[in-house]
């Protein structure tokens, strides 16, 4: 769950459900926008395609920024793209009659790059925030929550697991939060350590080389590391469920619209659900399309 801490919401221990926008509302599937207009689910190719800004449509690409290093959401496979996100991302821009160009980009300069318009858009399990609604705009696309990862016995389970341990967490994600905010909950005595680590990929890294004990991650990843790693267990259920969002800058015009429009269409046609199942995350379903729809 690639984001910065929720703090305030953490700290009072409120659960965020990461699905604030109505499914019912016009233009969400099930709503009533109406037949036949534009922003219903049923809304042809076309209907999609134009709200494509103008000079995309001429480009005739889509470029999506990603940082391929997170299994199963977005990777390399053996030289080639993979992973839930590279599918989805293709079959959107299908929808949207283009080409679509996946752009490696670093984690740390995704946002900035849309913000600037050098990328359309970003799509690498970026967490729906307030705070980062204040930057970019997103339209949802997955609701997945965290888990912690231990490479040792621990006698508790789930975030108190964290309690006298060495946390690995990269910098810039809700994981500080996360490793900040149960610090303040241990016991005198149990106090965690932050390991801070470069990348995602680095906090199994980190755990795996005996530089600590733990660390945090989205449930799609972890449930790939135990199976490839027999010293790794999720310890206890997810922590927090929160939506994914598709990033695009606030002056792309009416792009959100042709990617929730082009979403609800592969809602439609068991596109989405037939990639959930293939990467075996089925449990993130999210189908509001809500755009700025997290908390």
């Amino acid at each position: 769950m690639r984001i910065t801490p929720w703090l305030a919401a953490l700290t009072a221990g409120v659960l965020l459900t990461g699905c604030s926008a109505d499914p019912a509302a016009p233009g969400a599937p099930g709503g009533s926008g109406g037949s036949g207009g534009s922003d219903t689910p049923a809304a042809s190719a076309s209907a999609a395609r134009a709200h494509v800004p103008d000079d995309i449509r001429r480009a005739g690409v889509l470029v999506i920024g990603s940082d391929l290093s997170y299994a199963p959401m977005e990777f390399m496979d053996g030289g080639e793209q993979a992973g839930f996100d590279v599918d989805l991302a293709r079959a959107i821009a299908a929808k949207l009659g283009l080409k679509l160009e996946m752009r490696q980009t670093g984690w740390g300069d995704l946002l900035d790059k849309v913000e600037s318009g050098e990328l359309d858009a970003a799509m690498a399990s970026i967490t729906d925030t307030a705070e980062r609604q204040a930057r970019v705009d997103f339209v949802d696309y997955l609701n997945v929550g965290s888990v912690v990862v231990a490479g040792v016995k621990t006698d508790s389970e789930g975030i108190t697991a964290l309690c006298g341990r060495r946390v690995a967490v990269p910098a810039e994600t809700i994981y500080v939060g996360l490793a900040e905010a149960q610090n303040k909950r241990c016991p005198a005595g149990e106090k965690l350590t932050i390991v801070t680590v470069a990348g995602l990929a680095d906090s199994k890294q980190a755990v795996l080389d005996g530089k600590a004990e733990v660390y945090l991650d989205d449930f799609p990843p972890a449930a790939v590391a135990v199976q490839e790693h027999s010293t790794l267990r999720i310890s206890g259920a997810q922590i927090e469920a929160a939506p994914y969002g598709i990033a695009m800058g606030k002056r792309q015009g009416t792009l959100n619209k042709a990617v929730q429009l082009a979403l609800y269409e592969l809602f439609e046609d068991g596109t989405y659900d037939g990639l959930l199942e293939k990467w075996k995350i089925s449990e993130g379903s999210l189908k509001t399309g809500a755009i700025n729809g997290g908390a």
